[in-house]
């Protein structure tokens, strides 16, 4: 089946969590759907009411409630019907089987919201929020969703108006650049059209620059746990996640590969990884992957902690750039400070006992201090890149300035900066890539 005729085709699916509930979703979209439906309904459907309703599957019937949206006020764009029956398995599968049975395809994942992207009622990176919403564990990530689906963030709806107008006018003065009178006025345009270049470029890298929070926010805040082999970071990870993910043992080694952990610390997701034991040798083969890995992970963090037993093995220590603090554990007769890692610290080393959960919050408190508090619009590597390509751009637009070169190239440099600025949005998107945001969601959304 070519993908045109899957555009045309009428796509069913349930929407709510397979199992048993109270009241269960049935979505229906596509050209003929309300038809579809009412050959298996007791009652006309009415647009926008919410009517009481009998289906009449093959083998039962099911009293249920029933509601149409005609296009393109509905989620799709399309015609819609969304059916709400018991929620039991039995009866969502009879009610599904029976539409298939009469013409409709099972949705595949995301296609509701697939829909609606390629009707016009959502771009590409309200559907990517959508998703977040959907798969948000923390109330941050829920209200940073949020505030991208509706917009909240203006700079790069701002940055694309900025490049419209520059292109705009760069057109204009190729075209028409014989009827302008003087070179004053000429001049005088090609400045605003660099201005209007300069602005829209310091908006991107000011989005680029707080990537990372937005990210962070997403994904949470990864910490790497390094040091030598038994000095209790495996102990750490079960003392910060509350749980017992690592085995613990007082075998030196007992780590070998990678394992995280998660918790949630004022409303912010974070993410533990503990690692094997760093030490400058070993002829065990799997040992040596596990500090390789290791390594590697402590490379790759938002943050590192160096957790040591004595202020003497930190210098035995890879040195890793960007942000670390140095943890000395098993100090198990201090007394616990609470949230106040500042007292708990002493020369820039934070003493804990993780076997006794002392100053754990306090270490939790530096973490969550840690992390980067600023964050824009780009929250993903797809927008990442989209906006990279078109600061690159702009940049190259700005040095032809420099150069005095003719404004072809600028106008060629303003397209590409343009079409990677509309990409974010989904506009002339790759099929590839609207699938992998698309594969996201559920078959129901």
């Amino acid at each position: 089946m070519n993908n045109m005729n899957k555009k045309n085709d009428i796509i069913a699916a349930l929407s709510s969590p397979y199992g048993k509930s109270a009241v269960a979703v049935i979505r229906i979209s596509g050209e003929g759907c309300k038809e579809l439906a009412e050959r298996h309904l007791s009652r006309e459907l009415k647009n926008g009411e919410l009517r009481y309703n009998t289906f009449k599957a093959s083998g039962f019937t099911e009293h249920l409630m029933a509601v149409y949206f005609e296009n393109p006020h509905s989620y799709t764009g399309e015609d819609t019907v969304e059916l709400y029956p018991h929620g039991n398995t039995a009866i969502c599968d009879g009610i599904i089987k029976t539409l298939t049975d009469d013409g409709a395809r099972l949705a595949e994942r995301g296609e509701f919201t697939k829909r609606a992207f390629l009707n016009g009622k959502l771009d590409l990176m309200k559907c990517e929020a959508l998703a977040d919403i959907i798969d948000a564990q923390t109330t941050e990530q829920l209200v940073y969703g949020n505030a991208r689906f509706d917009g909240q963030f203006k700079s790069l709806e701002t940055t694309e108006k900025q490049l419209n107008k520059a292109l705009s006018t760069v057109e204009a003065i190729l075209h028409y650049g014989d009827e302008l009178e003087g070179e004053d006025i000429d001049s005088a345009i090609v400045d605003d059209v660099f201005s209007s270049i300069d602005v829209a470029a310091e908006k991107l890298e000011a989005e680029i620059n707080a990537f990372d929070g937005g990210k962070i926010i997403n994904d949470g805040f990864k910490i790497a746990v390094i040091g030598e082999p038994n000095v209790g970071k495996s102990t750490l990870l079960n003392a910060l996640t509350d749980s017992d993910r690592a085995i613990v043992t007082d075998i030196a080694g007992t780590t070998r590969d990678i394992i995280d952990g998660e918790y949630v610390y004022n409303g912010r997701k974070f993410v533990i990884i503990d690692t094997a034991g760093i030490k400058d040798y070993t002829a065990d083969e799997v040992e040596k992957i596990g500090i390789e890995r290791a390594k590697t992970a402590a490379k790759t963090a938002d943050a590192v902690l160096y957790v040591v037993t004595d202020d003497r093995s930190i210098s035995r220590l890879p040195e890793i750039d960007g942000k670390s603090a140095i943890i000395i554990n098993k100090c198990d007769d201090i007394n616990d400070a609470g949230t106040d890692f500042m007292t708990a610290e002493s020369d820039g080393m934070l003493k804990i006992s993780a076997k006794f959960g002392k100053n754990v919050t306090a270490l939790k408190q530096k973490l969550y201090e840690m992390c980067p508090k600023d964050h824009g619009a780009l929250c993903n590597h797809r927008q990442f890149a989209c906006a990279v390509k078109c600061l690159d751009s702009l940049k190259a637009a700005q040095a032809e300035r420099e150069k005095s070169e003719s404004l072809e190239i600028v106008a060629a440099l303003l397209y590409d900066a343009y079409s990677a600025i509309t990409a974010l949005h989904g506009e002339n998107a790759d099929e590839n890539v609207i699938s992998s945001v698309f594969e996201r969601f559920c078959v129901g959304k």
